[in-house]
């Protein structure tokens, strides 16, 4: 129904922000630590302090507001009453303990990189020099904006915080960038699981004798060009074979998708020869309006295809290293891995002589 202090109030000296609702909320099976994340106050100094009161919640910091400084105090969505109804929609209010309200303020977008989505509900933390913590959540479709904020220079990170403690934890998807307010635009940050190791090969398989499947054991960085040189391919006697190509993810679907498109092409000018009647060209999809966006850097991977120049000999015993392959967190170094090429299938049996009759004995016919 409404939020006290009023947004956008100054010299505020309330002890709480008070969140009034129009029904009872539940707090039944949930207490004050679960009703606690449904709370973000800006900046931060641990975990708020929240009070339920029947159809009243006040929050306030872990050790109160502080003077002459703006905050901002985020109710997020899923409150629910006592019938089960959850709202969904984010109630913020803003206001200063001092004379005056800054104008600065990060504003973006943050990704699931690796799926090439937005990343709906992200924890998105914005810390000073002197490590104080400002924090807001990024909405449905991934924007956010931390305000208000003092001139300065952030270390700005995005997590995706699968347990919901609002802190970074092993495993759980990250990204950081260094912004400075008021000079920022907006900002796009790619969170992914990021390691402090480089890269290293960690599968080599055969696709078919002339091409290898290449993995790592960490995703490798998009935007990099890989080349032939980066990989050395040699068999027991140690002598190199060339590499022709190295083909990305990425370029493996665009050869495919033109492979297609050249058979499509041959049939429709084979049957133009022929005379027969073709039917128009397939028009594109008409893209929709609300289409989600994407990253501007492709998905990082960690899949390669190697091409070589010559056959490679069947269960023979090869060593791939691959040097210069550098990771999502900029790291790089030298591998290696050793394989054997797999055995040729056996020949497929000669097919059956579908004239020969049974013999009136029951025992199959014999073989001239």
């Amino acid at each position: 129904m409404r939020v006290t202090p009023d947004t956008n109030a100054v010299n505020v000296r309330a002890e709480n922000v008070t969140f009034w609702f129009d029904e009872t909320i539940n707090d039944r099976g949930s207490g004050a630590q679960e009703l606690g994340r449904r709370f973000l106050i800006s900046p931060s100094d641990g975990e708020p302090h929240v009070s339920w009161h029947r159809s009243r919640i006040e929050v306030r910091p872990r050790n109160g507001f502080r003077p002459n400084t703006a905050y901002s105090v985020s109710m997020l969505p899923g409150l629910s009453d006592l019938r089960g109804n959850a709202m969904k929609s984010t109630a913020k209010v803003v206001f200063s303990t001092g004379p005056t309200i800054p104008a600065g303020v990060i504003n973006g977008t943050v990704f699931d990189w690796a799926a090439e989505r937005p990343a709906a509900l992200a924890l998105i933390q914005a810390l000073t020099p002197d490590s104080t913590l400002y924090l807001d959540q990024a909405d449905s479709v991934g924007n956010f904006a931390v305000k208000p904020l003092p001139p300065g220079r952030y270390l700005v990170r995005a997590v995706i915080d699968a347990n919901g403690n609002r802190a970074l934890d092993r495993n759980e998807a990250f990204d950081t960038l260094t912004v400075d307010v008021p000079l920022a635009t907006a900002i796009e940050l790619r969170t992914a699981q990021r390691d402090t190791l480089p890269p290293r090969l960690a599968t080599v398989s055969a696709s078919d004798s002339l091409s290898l499947r290449v993995t790592f054991d960490h995703p490798l960085e998009p935007t990099q060009q890989i080349t032939p040189d980066m990989f050395v391919l040699a068999g027991e006697d140690s002598v190199p074979i060339a590499i022709a190509h190295v083909l990305t993810p990425a370029q493996e679907m665009e050869r495919t998708r033109l492979a297609q498109q050249a058979t499509a092409d041959s049939l429709r000018h084979a049957d133009s020869l022929a005379g027969k009647v073709l039917p128009p060209p397939a028009r594109p999809p008409t893209p929709t309006l609300h289409a989600p966006r994407k990253p501007s850097v492709p998905a990082p991977f960690n899949s390669l295809l190697l091409e070589v120049t010559k056959p490679l000999v069947p269960n023979a015993r090869y060593r791939l290293s691959a040097r210069g392959v550098r990771g999502i967190n900029g790291l790089q170094t030298q591998s290696e891995r050793t394989f054997t090429m797999p055995a040729p299938p056996p020949p497929p049996p000669p097919p059956r002589d579908s004239t020969a009759r049974p013999s009136s004995t029951g025992k199959p016919p014999r073989t001239p």
